[in-house]
């Protein structure tokens, strides 16, 4: 089975946002990527902190804020 690959190019003129309902309906929950984040060590520390003291970890934290952000920006 070959997977599906999204792509965005961006170009220079007549330039638009790519439909995201349309690329979300292309991705499942079993496809899975992994996603690098440069940020201070102070500040991952603060953050792996929080997700303790909330009972979950940084990996949840962060995929429900995406979660959160995304279905705030469709709703506009």
């Amino acid at each position: 089975m070959t997977a599906k690959r999204l792509s965005v190019k961006k170009r220079e003129v007549g330039h638009r946002a790519p439909d995201t309902q349309k690329l979300t309906n292309l991705v499942t929950e079993d496809d899975k990527v992994r996603l690098n984040v440069e940020m201070a060590k102070a500040k991952r520390q603060a953050l792996k902190a929080r997700a303790v003291m909330e009972g979950t970890t940084i990996h949840q934290l962060v995929n429900r804020l995406i979660d959160e952000y995304l279905s705030e920006k469709q709703d506009e």
